[in-house]
Order: structure tokens, then C-alpha cells, then sequence
């Protein structure tokens, strides 16, 4: 059976807190928790108030002889950071121990977060020692790495999955983690050398694995504004093909219910600015931690006088899952910004609609009002020749009226005598009206032609 020689963890834990640390938070809920079972003094005595930068002093604790550890506690930019160091003395009976007693670090699952929804994240690197008469195969290096990872966090739904397998100063390190997790657990098998070489590096180390959960945690959130987007846009997109299949089969549509739908889509764009918004901060935040993280690699590597490849444990996660999480944001903006495209064509393409129904509701009004001209144009017309007809009318009656009187004059037919006085009166009157008949109708027709050509 695969022995140990001295195991340790060492907690990495971040918490995002843009309030006053001096409030209650979560990470300070967690961390007091663990100080009151490991410590015999119960009470977290650390004026949070004074967070600051660097880490702080250590705050040392030690439990039945059997396991010491310390806190230290860190401001980082907008973060709260904990480092929490547990496990056994270097003493004589820690040696050749069984994997399994490393369980005694996580009592009642104390070192992890309840939940890590207000979190930023936990690192927790796991270490220990080779047996110096026992040379173990990579095959027993990952068999014991699987073991401490098993006995550490027993619970399955808590223990992360196998990533990937490198080396780190000469000694293999296995990393237990996903780009979407906010828990990563490293195992790694160190030495003497080894362990100086962590702790001259443990501010570096300590904000390099704060840059990789301010990205993740990035990613993770981006995802869950991706999900309500991509909801959002399929609600989107059915009701413009829906209101594009009215439009195709030329149903018949009030302006107020095209009115109506140009509102709403428009209410729809807001919400992609919103979500464009949200994925553009993510990607910046993203952004603004690839070059932090990198700027610790390179504190580190010049602080332990080694070339950049000798920290291909860290160098990987800059090296591909950062560009993933840029790429995966770039395609999401992409994608909803086809959406957002989508929904400016279909207002203009309403609003389209709506002019054009708009200026043939004009057209109809134009045409109904010329028939409505020409009619009372019509009816003004019969009117005119009414009062003409009336006034012909008229005249035949005052003709008849003036010359009745000469009906009675006496008057005989002769071949010698002109036409009785009443056939030349009525003549004479008649050819007056008809006249002035004649000279009135071309008046009036005139000044009519007149005002039409205005």
C-alpha cells in the first residue's frame, strides 16, 4: 500500500468585495469557521477593517498537537483573499502515513465554500512528501494523487474531475479542475528544494491564481447571461418570423398593431444592448486578468531565475483556456449580433410598411376628394343651368306677359299689312332673351374654364 511523508494543503480563497471589508461576507463566515475548530482560541481575532496589500502576518493555529496551520489574509484589487496553510508537523510520526489520514484536514467539509455563488473561487493545493527509499511511477504518482483528492473531499458531487497532468520544478503535478469550475485541486509531490522554491514565490503564487478565478469566474457568469440571451432570442426571433408570415401572405394589418410591434422590437434591441453590454464586460474583465496573470508568470519566473517553459503548469491556462473563454465570448457576440441586426430590419422594414400603406391611404383620400370635387362640380353645374333654364323660363313668361295685351288689337290677314303687334312683339322679346341667354352662357363658361387653368 502507496505511503506519504508529511501532506499539507494550502487554500487559495477569493471573494469579491467591493463593500467595506469590515462587514460580515461570506469568505469571513468560512474562514472563522475554520479558525474555531482547528484553533484553541475559537475567536477570529483580525481587525478586517485593516485589509490590506501584501498578505498579512501569519496567524498561526495548531489542533491536538497533530495539525498546525495559519491564516493569512489579502486585498486584491476589488477581492478579499484568505490563504489557509493545514497540516501535520514534520515530525518523525507523520512520516510513512497512509494516504487516508489526510481526511483529518477537511473535517465536516469545513475548507470548502457552502456555495461558491458569491465567490470568486478556491485553489487548493495538496502536497507531500516521497518516501526517500520509495520511488514511485508516474502511474502510482496519479494513483496517489487520486487517493489524497478522494480522502480530501470524499463527497462526489464536490470533487472535481481530472484535468490534465504536468510538471512543475522537476516534480509531476496533477490538476483537478474544468475551465467552468470554480474549484481547482492540485496534487504535488515536493522535496525540500521544492518547498523553499513555493514559498519565495507564495505573494506571486497567491495573486496568479487570483487573476485565473476573476477570469473564470468571468466565463462561468458570461455563461449564464449567454443562456438568458440565447432564451430571449429564439422568443425574439419566432415573433418576427411570425409577424414576416402576416406580412407574406398579405394579411391585412392595422397601423396601430404595426405601431405596436415596432415598440416592441424595439424594446427587444435594449435588451440586446443589455446583454451585449454584460458579455463586452466579461470579455474586458477577461481582458484586463490575461495580462495580470501574465505579469505574475513573469515575476515568478525572473524571482526563481527560470525560463518561462520550466511553468508550464501555469503558462497552460494562459496559453489555451484564457483565448477559449475570449473565442467563446467573441462567438456569442457574434451571434447576437445577428439577432440585433435581425430585429433593425425588421423595424425598418415596418416602418416601410407603414408609409407605404400610409401614402395609399393618402392616394384613396386624394381620389375620394376629386370625386367629391367633381361631383359638387357637377351638381354646381346643373345648378347653373337650372337657374338658366329658370331664367329662360322667366323671360318666356315676361315675354308673354308684356305683349298679352296686344292679343286683343283688333288685325286681318291682308298681303299688304305686317304681322299682327303680337307675333312682332313676342319675336322682337324673344330674340333678346335668347341673347342675352347666349352671351351669358359664354360668359359663365369662360370664367370657369379660367379658374380651372389656375
Amino acid at each position: 500500500m502507496l505511503k506519504i511523508d508529511h501532506p499539507q494543503i494550502y487554500i487559495y480563497s477569493y471573494q469579491l468585495s467591493r463593500k467595506s471589508p469590515a462587514k460580515d461576507s461570506f469568505i469571513w463566515t468560512w474562514v472563522a469557521h475554520l479558525w474555531k475548530y482547528f484553533s484553541p482560541q475559537k475567536d477570529l481575532d483580525f481587525p478586517k477593517e485593516n485589509l490590506t496589500y501584501p498578505l498579512s502576518e501569519a496567524k498561526n493555529f495548531s489542533c491536538f498537537n497533530k495539525i498546525e496551520g495559519l491564516l493569512r489574509f489579502c486585498r486584491l484589487d476589488d477581492s478579499t483573499g484568505i490563504f489557509v496553510a493545514i497540516g501535520s508537523p514534520e515530525t518523525n510520526e507523520n512520516k510513512d502515513v497512509e494516504i487516508q489520514t489526510i481526511k483529518e484536514f477537511n473535517p465536516n467539509n469545513l475548507i470548502l465554500a457552502e456555495s461558491y455563488q458569491e465567490w470568486l473561487g478556491q485553489t487548493i493545493l495538496i502536497t507531500y512528501k516521497a518516501k526517500t527509499y520509495q520511488k514511485l511511477s508516474k502511474d502510482n504518482l496519479r494513483q496517489v494523487a487520486d487517493e489524497c483528492l478522494v480522502h480530501l473531499l470524499p463527497q462526489v458531487t464536490q470533487r472535481p474531475q481530472f484535468y490534465r497532468a504536468t510538471e512543475l520544478f522537476g516534480s509531476s503535478i496533477f490538476e483537478y479542475s474544468s475551465p467552468q469550475s470554480q474549484l481547482q485541486v492540485l496534487v504535488y509531490q515536493v522535496d525540500d528544494a521544492i518547498e523553499k522554491q513555493l514559498a519565495s514565490v507564495i505573494q506571486i503564487l497567491f495573486e496568479l491564481f487570483y487573476h485565473r478565478h476573476k477570469m473564470a469566474k468571468a466565463f462561468i457568469d458570461s455563461r449564464e447571461i449567454y443562456n438568458l440571451g440565447h432564451d430571449f432570442d429564439v422568443v425574439v426571433k419566432d415573433f418576427i418570423a411570425e409577424l414576416e408570415n402576416s406580412i407574406l401572405q398579405e394579411n391585412q394589418q392595422s397601423a396601430q398593431y404595426l405601431k405596436e410591434s415596432i415598440k416592441q422590437l424595439l424594446h427587444d434591441s435594449l435588451n440586446y444592448e443589455r446583454t451585449f453590454q454584460a458579455l463586452e464586460d466579461f470579455e474586458n474583465t477577461i481582458n484586463i486578468h490575461v495580462d495580470n496573470y501574465q505579469q505574475k508568470l513573469t515575476e515568478m519566473s525572473d524571482r526563481l531565475q527560470l525560463p518561462p517553459e520550466a511553468l508550464t503548469t501555469f503558462n497552460l491556462f494562459i496559453e489555451k483556456t484564457a483565448p477559449y473563454f475570449q473565442r467563446q465570448i467573441q462567438g456569442d457576440l457574434g451571434y447576437f449580433k445577428h439577432g440585433k441586426d435581425l430585429i433593425t430590419t425588421a423595424i425598418a422594414s415596418i416602418r416601410g410598411i407603414v408609409e407605404i400603406e400610409q401614402a395609399e391611404r393618402d392616394q384613396k383620400h386624394q381620389i375620394q376628394e376629386k370625386k367629391k370635387y367633381d361631383r359638387q362640380n357637377t351638381a354646381d353645374k346643373n345648378l347653373q343651368d337650372q337657374i338658366q333654364a329658370v331664367g329662360v323660363g322667366i323671360a318666356a313668361g315676361a315675354i308673354v306677359s308684356s305683349t298679352s295685351g296686344l292679343i286683343t288689337q283688333p288685325w286681318s290677314i291682308s298681303t299688304n299689312k305686317p304681322p299682327h303687334p303680337f307675333i312682332i312683339a313676342s319675336f322682337l322679346s324673344i330674340s333678346c332673351s335668347l341673347g342675352a341667354w347666349y352671351i351669358a352662357k359664354t360668359w359663365i363658361e369662360h370664367k370657369r374654364k379660367s379658374n380651372e387653368n389656375r
